[in-house]
């Protein structure tokens, strides 16, 4: 063994060993929204015997399920459904709450008592994963909301949820329910000058853009509706997410329902960015290249974090050079779904260099991303 591969082998040690100390004290403070209670559900009960906390712990499992796959046909597979007649292994904990809800029970409506049941996560993710689902992990991309409506006498007016309470716990309830992060615009008068109910109707991007700036969202979702002259509510909608555009309708009774679906299909879109399908586990490691990590303490945290990336199963160092690191990085899921999630942190930026240094558009080499050849590069924010 030469002397420089010597060095890298005895650093690469001593970085562990450090590791094993410090980890439980490194802070990492992320720009993604982490969706918190992912494995908590509650559910209105009206005793509290056995058979009736069974039947709130299958739908409550339910949920979670949905919620934490992203998938709402997960519930139609067959190792969810045996779950679902046997939901008690998968629960770790519960309580009872008391309050003024109540439920309708032969025509009538009786008090009720809310039942808060916690799940096992590792029990969770492990069904997901023998029944082939994906697993959407908590880190999740936070979406605007604005929304305008057209009026047969009003005319278009942008719609403040602070001044609609039915329509902000229809969008926010649902949202909690699929654990989407929602950022709800605060129509004060800095909303109000940089955006106008036209400009919303009209998709005006540049002004969307300019007004969506200052909530730093990861998408924005633009919901268009009405109430036709049968009374029939009609609505389209837009989601922007990166480069792309999402457009998709909805039409009910009333204008709760159509937010309601506009929350399940733009959960539906990003879980399908988003989750990390076990059925599609890459075979061969990521090689990484990250600078600058000249102090101990940068080595502590950006290995701690990649290591605590979901996609992430194991991580090894590969070499220790000046203020870079190379690491290789096996995962559960595909590189498109590794710079997802670091794209939704934000705390390691990419990088394209060429040979000599320079930034360019283009990587210099037509080895696969990921390579020896062709690392991915990635600056660390700190």
């Amino acid at each position: 063994m030469n002397n420089r591969v010597e060095g890298v082998v005895k650093l690469q040690r001593l970085v562990w060993w450090f590791i094993g100390v410090w980890v439980c004290m490194a802070s990492i403070p992320g720009h993604a929204e982490m969706v918190t209670n992912l494995y908590q559900q509650s559910e209105l009960v009206v005793g509290q015997g056995v058979e009736e906390r069974r039947q709130a712990t299958a739908k409550a499992l339910a949920s979670v399920l949905v919620r934490v796959s992203g998938q709402p046909q997960a519930l139609n597979y067959p190792e969810v459904k045996a779950a679902l007649a046997n939901p008690d292994s998968y629960m770790e904990a519960f309580r009872y709450e008391s309050g003024n809800e109540t439920l309708e029970r032969d025509g009538e409506q009786v008090p009720a008592t809310t039942v808060v049941l916690n799940f096992s996560q590792i029990s969770v993710e492990n069904l997901l994963r023998q029944s082939g689902l994906p697993l959407w992990p908590a880190n999740r991309p936070s979406v605007l909301v604005w929304l305008v409506t057209d009026d047969l006498n009003a005319g278009r007016q942008m719609v403040s949820l602070q001044d609609n309470p039915e329509l902000a716990d229809a969008i926010k309830g649902e949202a909690r329910e699929r654990g989407l992060p929602l950022v709800v615009p605060l129509m004060d008068l800095e909303d109000q000058v940089s955006l106008n109910a036209n400009d919303l109707w009209n998709l005006d991007q540049s002004a969307i853009a300019s007004a969506s700036t200052r909530y730093k969202p990861d998408a924005v979702l633009i919901g268009r509706y009405s109430q036709t002259s049968s009374g029939r509510w009609i609505s389209a909608w837009t989601l922007l997410h990166k480069s792309n555009r999402q457009v998709f309708d909805s039409e009910g009774d009333t204008d709760t329902v159509l937010l309601r679906e506009a929350v399940n299909s733009t959960s539906d879109y990003l879980a399908d960015i988003y989750g990390i399908n076990h059925r599609n586990v890459a075979s061969d490691a990521v090689v990484m290249d990250i600078e600058p990590v000249g102090e101990f303490s940068d080595y502590v945290k950006v290995l701690s974090y990649l290591e605590g990336l979901a996609v992430v199963r194991e991580l090894n160092l590969l070499a220790l050079e000046g203020n870079q690191v190379r690491v290789n990085l096996f995962m559960d899921g595909d590189i498109s779904q590794l710079k997802g999630a670091l794209d939704l942190d934000r705390r390691l930026i990419p990088v394209m260099t060429t040979s000599s240094g320079g930034n360019v558009n283009m990587p210099e080499t037509l080895a696969p991303q990921g390579s020896e050849q062709n690392p991915l590069r990635y600056s660390w924010s700190g």
